[in-house]
């Protein structure tokens, strides 16, 4: 039983944490503001409404909610669904047996099936699976820079300023759902614990802090956003460093990055996981071949900082996401900035904040600068960077919330907050002066819209200019306190409202249309092919590609990063935009054959494949069975020097297996025979024949064989990336690293004698 002091002492702590705990639920509570109103509509988030557009999917009088989030229909929700539905079947979520001939799933840089979202969504039942990753993904995001910000010796309503304007700012909540939010998500505590280690006070736990939020930025996927993070990180420890270099530091700052350095070694050794096997896989996929989309966001669309629609275009119904149109922040998150680096942008940190900024504006709007950046090696989307100058701008109006707060009394603080409202005001009636032009009147009124929460916020800004005038003779404390608390109110409440539009949902899971229901009847486990080139742009065919996932049908498609760059020569299919889409075409039996295709689907008036027969009419679509398809085929080896030829025929064999990453076959043949398995051929997948090593050979350029003896023979195919366990083993050495670093840390600081001068 506890003393009574011991009872005081634990009260004494939880009233000291008190403001953080009300700061953290506030900016819990934004993420929930600017969710509420799809939530109240259903608890499935995601743009359902979408799949109405396409093929069988279509339902009339359906009008999509958000038309630039396609991706999430057409990859996240389907990838989390078959993730969930894998893991609890007790199986690792490692293969797509969906798509194409079956592609990776774990390893393709976007699912994130192993990020900390998708562990706690595995948690949910499956309809709010994807739900919970995203509020995980937004509630890390929002305290990731709480965190920072109280790191950086910020109060709480700064803290609450920064982390707030991070999560709901346009650019992030426009990619929240897709994997470069999820990995931005870990921005703020990234630069947290980056800080620390810069510091130097804990290095034992700052360096493990920094290395296990590294990781987990890596789960989360997309190299790109991680590309595009890495640089931010350098500036900014440079500048701190360089800002802080004075005479004896200089040794400080050798170890600082020898810290660094052990951090992302660490984090790197903890992420091989997904690092080995990805990096495997891109050379030969479309990811690391396709031309990648590097252009810079037109100067223009600056005025979206403060303007959320003044181009005129809806952001919910753009047809796709545009980083330029949605990268607002708000007139007081750009005016406190402001006022951040004026008068504490002496501050090491803050003046390093403000050349993450600049140098990420660089990347993102100075069309120059993207164009050198086209030159490297990897062709990143350095545009991205407008996320890390919304990072930049919510830290940097966090200390200016931080200066009302501490120093609203002070003249430079109130001339400062005066004269930046009054400055925006300017900048606003000049803009609905010039900028209005000749517009449709839809057009014009989207624009006369845009300027309605702008106005406001400057208003409220001079109200708060006012209170800390009144601070000067009453109750200064609470003066500045109520005029922080209105600036934070304001910019929360145009962020949620501005937010809250680009988000849907459903009140069930994504249901079969009646027209899915009679395919899936029809062809039942048979790949199904297209005889017209069918993708992402209506009107399409079948299901669209990786959302087929949701009805269980197998299509020889694929909206898929890591789809093999061979894929395309060998099915003459042409690269579409966007660049991952494969939509091959199927016009004759034959190649329905060799890549074993059983089923096709056209649309009326368009040549039927050459051999198929017809089936049945499939909502508005015609399906032809393909005669003498099989998953796998034994052909009979007559020469033990060179292969049969590709299109050589043999008898069907039955493939099975208990999990999606592994195939059984049973062989008994009186002679020598080659098995040729309609499976993609990517690195990790290995054979045995009856216990023993089996070679594999790549087949019709994508697919695999091996060569079997006469007789009886059990064939198992295993996909499990030696690089996949090569990582976990590099995991599990990291970790056992660091918590033996720690135990004798721990142990050291037990043997060491107390120190008499410091108070009991």
């Amino acid at each position: 039983m506890r003393a009574p002091w011991e009872w005081l002492t634990a009260t004494a702590r939880w009233l000291a944490a008190t403001p953080d705990i009300l700061g953290v639920l506030w900016v819990l509570g934004a993420a929930g503001a600017v969710m509420a109103p799809a939530l109240a509509h259903g608890s499935s988030l995601g743009p359902f409404d979408l799949l109405a557009r396409y093929g069988l999917s279509q339902q009339p009088g359906v009008v999509a909610h958000n038309a630039q989030a396609t991706d999430q229909i057409a990859e996240m929700i389907p990838w989390t669904t078959l993730a969930w539905t894998q893991v609890h079947h007790g199986q690792l979520p490692l293969w797509n047996p969906y798509n194409a001939l079956g592609l990776p799933l774990a390893f393709n840089w976007q699912s994130g099936v192993f990020s900390i979202p998708a562990l706690l969504g595995y948690l949910a039942p499956l309809h709010l699976a994807y739900t919970v990753q995203v509020l995980v993904t937004l509630a890390l995001a929002g305290t990731g820079v709480y965190v920072f910000a109280r790191v950086l010796g910020l109060g709480v309503m700064g803290a609450v300023m920064a982390g707030t304007i991070y999560e709901l700012s346009g650019v992030f909540m426009g990619f929240l759902g897709w994997p470069i939010g999820a990995v931005m998500a870990w921005a703020g505590w990234i630069f947290a614990a980056t800080t620390l280690v810069v510091r130097g006070r804990h290095r034992l736990r700052a360096v493990a802090f920094l290395a296990v939020v590294g990781a987990c930025a890596v789960y989360a996927g997309q190299p790109d956003a991680l590309v595009v993070l890495g640089p931010s990180l350098v500036v900014y420890v440079v500048v701190v460093l360089v800002r802080e270099q004075r005479g004896s530091e200089r040794r400080r700052v050798g170890r600082t990055v020898v810290d660094l350095a052990a951090a992302a070694v660490i984090g790197l050794g903890l992420s091989a996981p997904l690092l080995l096997p990805g990096m495997q896989l891109i050379p030969g996929s479309v990811f690391r071949n396709a031309t990648r989309v590097n252009s810079a966001i037109s100067l223009q669309s600056l005025t979206s900082l403060m303007l959320p629609g003044f181009s005129a275009s809806s952001l919910a119904h753009s047809r796709f996401f545009s980083v330029g149109a949605s990268d607002y922040v708000g007139v007081i998150a750009i005016v406190l900035a402001a006022m951040a680096l004026a008068l504490r942008g002496k501050r090491p940190e803050v003046l390093a904040l403000g050349a993450v900024g600049a140098v990420m504006f660089a990347l993102a709007f100075v069309p120059p600068v993207a164009s050198a950046m086209n030159q490297l090696p990897f062709r990143a989307r350095w545009h991205l960077g407008v996320v890390m100058v919304s990072f930049a701008v919510a830290a940097l109006a966090g200390v200016g919330v931080d200066i009302v707060v501490k120093s609203g009394r002070d003249w430079a603080v109130r001339t400062w907050v005066g004269a930046g409202f009054g400055v925006s005001i300017l900048v606003l009636a000049a803009l609905w002066v010039v900028g209005r032009g000749t517009l449709t009147p839809p057009a014009a009124h989207q624009r006369a819209d845009s300027f309605i929460w702008p106005a406001a916020q400057a208003v409220v800004g001079l109200a708060a200019c006012g209170l800390l005038t009144l601070s000067l003779r009453r109750r200064p404390d609470r003066t500045r306190w109520w005029a922080a608390a209105l600036v934070i109110g304001c910019e929360t409440a145009f962020l949620a409202g501005v937010g809250a539009s680009l988000w849907s949902s459903s009140p069930t899971f994504v249901e079969p249309t009646a027209a899915e229901a009679s395919l899936v009847k029809a062809v039942g486990s048979s790949v199904v092919g297209f005889g017209a080139r069918s993708c992402q742009a209506p009107p399409t065919l079948g299901i669209l590609p990786e959302a087929n996932i949701l009805a269980g049908v197998r299509e020889l498609s694929a909206y898929d990063p890591i789809t093999p760059q061979a894929y395309f020569p060998a099915l003459h299919a042409k690269p579409t935009i966007p660049v991952s889409a494969f939509c091959p075409v199927v016009r004759t039996a034959a190649v329905a054959r060799l890549y074993g295709v059983g089923y096709v689907l056209i649309h009326y008036g368009q040549p039927r494949p050459v051999g198929g027969v017809y089936v049945q009419l499939v909502g508005d679509e015609y399906l032809y069975r393909i005669p003498g398809v099989a998953q796998a085929t034994l052909v009979p080896d007559t020469s033990r020097r060179a292969l049969p030829a590709v299109d050589a025929p043999g008898p069907a064999v039955a493939v099975t297996g208990p999990d999606p990453a592994v195939r059984h076959v049973v062989t008994d043949t009186a002679g020598a025979t080659v098995l040729r398995l309609r499976l993609t051929d990517v690195p990790g997948w290995y054979a045995t024949i009856d216990g023993r090593p089996l070679a594999l050979q790549r087949f019709a350029g994508v697919m695999l064989q091996a060569r079997i003896p006469p007789g009886r023979h059990v064939v198992e195919l295993l996909y499990m990336p030696t690089a996949f366990s090569i990582g976990i083993a590099t995991a599990a050495l990291s970790g056992l690293g660091l918590a033996g670093a720690g135990l004798m840390g721990w142990s050291r600081r037990r043997r060491q004698p107390p120190d008499p001068s410091r108070p009991r």
